[in-house]
């Protein structure tokens, strides 16, 4: 190449900086002279060279020594830095560690032989005749219609977060898409949870190409070698006793339809889905002929769940607790049919907002679950009701609270089912209430 026109002049390979230096020298025909620099295993280094392309050569070369880790150039002659240099190259397009690839070579080489070339053609020729190659967007969309066919939400559930994927890989056959290629898209998405869902939805996606011969069911898959990230711990909102009273009150008072919904979801713990029904099917929420509250023989009231989410307990009992059982009796009549009607517990959320309310996330169902492992301190009994495990239940639906508060939330009753303090009546109407003369209580 040319001598550039300025300096210092740097060479850079991987994470190493050799830096080319020019200086006036009146001996040489060119009169400049070139001085190479690095910093090597004995602190700072350089020689000098009369020729700038003999002064790049030996920069190339003493950049590639040192970012393979050479502490010396005697070690290594031009032709073992290349072929070094090759071999890494090599094992990147795979994205795989240098070490790693030569490891895998070596297992492979120790089962076929000299004939592991042979054997891995025949391989992949039985495989050719098995698998189908498939482009990222057919993969998608075949993917997506057949969780629809299958009744499992394809659309809701997977396009908004796949769709991205057909538009960055398009045409690209799913098949060629590596592990630092995932690695690579997935990098920008900062949020950890976006992340590690947009991956677990590309892990189902692949599996499904796995069952349905669009890719090899004998390799790892890629995506599955990248790396999930640490979430931070879940931000659990709950309500006061002192704030579910008041909203139950003025919900009683300005939505009184909306009522029976809200009791289930804060005395009971049911889901908003399990209320008010999914978007798919809004038919598919609580009905009054599943609340058992008159029960003989002195049983306690229940609840069965009508529509359960799917994925839990499909006949899950929830006890009717005297507080629920007090405001379901103050709620509009007849019960009869759905308890709710649709999207009633996003509208509560609306009305609720809009005088004042602050309502976290899922509150009413996190509110429950707290107040009540608060109360009986039976983390069994209480993540039966729910529908969870318990672990899933301490990390994302419970605040520890101490006892006194689950009695507080457990104690709310509506206004005209509290106990009104007694007045106290004057002297003279106290005693003929009682069948005393005045005269008589006086002199006492």
């Amino acid at each position: 190449m040319g001598v550039p026109n300025r300096f210092p002049y740097e060479v850079k390979e991987q994470s190493v900086t050799v830096t080319i230096y020019r200086q006036k020298a009146k001996t040489n025909s060119s009169g400049f002279a070139y001085v190479v620099a690095w910093v090597g295993p004995n602190g700072r280094e350089r020689l000098n060279r009369a020729d700038f392309d003999d002064a790049l050569s030996e920069a190339r070369s003493k950049a590639a020594q040192l970012a393979v880790g050479i502490a010396s150039g005697n070690l290594l002659s031009n032709s073992d830095i290349t072929e070094l240099k090759q071999a890494r190259e090599i094992a990147a397009e795979h994205g795989t560690p240098l070490v790693t690839a030569v490891s895998e070579w070596s297992k492979a080489r120790s089962f076929a032989g000299a004939a592991l070339v042979s054997v891995c053609e025949e391989w992949s020729q039985r495989r050719a005749a098995t698998i189908q190659r498939i482009s990222v967007t057919d993969a998608v969309s075949k993917f997506i219609a057949a969780k629809n066919a299958a009744k499992k939400q394809g659309t809701t559930t997977y396009q908004s977060k796949l769709t991205p994927v057909a538009d960055i890989f398009g045409e690209r056959f799913l098949d060629s898409i590596t592990t630092r290629d995932w690695a690579k898209y997935l990098g920008k998405v900062e949020n950890p949870v976006t992340h590690n869902d947009i991956r677990k939805r590309i892990v189902t996606l692949c599996r499904w190409a796995q069952r349905n011969d669009y890719l090899s069911p004998d390799v790892m898959l890629a995506i599955s070698k990248t790396e999930t990230q640490d979430e931070p711990p879940p931000t659990v909102g709950i309500l006061s006793p002192k704030e579910f009273q008041e909203l139950l009150e003025h919900i009683r008072k300005k939505r009184p339809k909306f009522l029976a919904a809200l009791v289930l979801a804060g005395f009971c713990g049911l889901r908003c889905d399990e209320i008010q029904g999914k978007q798919k099917d809004r038919s598919l929420r609580q009905r009054w002929d599943d609340v058992h509250i008159a029960q003989t023989g002195g049983a306690a009231p229940f609840l069965s769940v009508s529509a359960a989410k799917r994925g839990t307990a499909a006949d899950r009992i929830v006890y009717v607790r005297d507080a629920a059982l007090a405001w379901l009796k103050v709620c509009p009549k007849p019960h009869k049919g759905l308890v709710g009607e649709e999207k009633v517990i996003e509208k509560i959320r609306l009305r609720a907002r809009k005088d004042g309310f602050k309502l976290p996330p899922n509150c009413f169902r996190h509110s429950f679950i707290t107040y009540l492992v608060a109360l009986t301190g039976d983390k069994p009994k209480v993540a039966s009701e729910a529908g969870h495990s318990i672990q899933e239940m301490d990390r994302h639906y419970r605040v520890p609270k101490p006892k006194h508060l689950g009695e507080e939330w457990f104690a709310i009753r509506p206004k005209s089912e509290r106990k009104r303090p007694q007045r106290r009546l004057p002297p003279e109407t106290a005693a003929k209430a009682n069948g005393v003369g005045v005269e008589a209580t006086s002199s006492n």
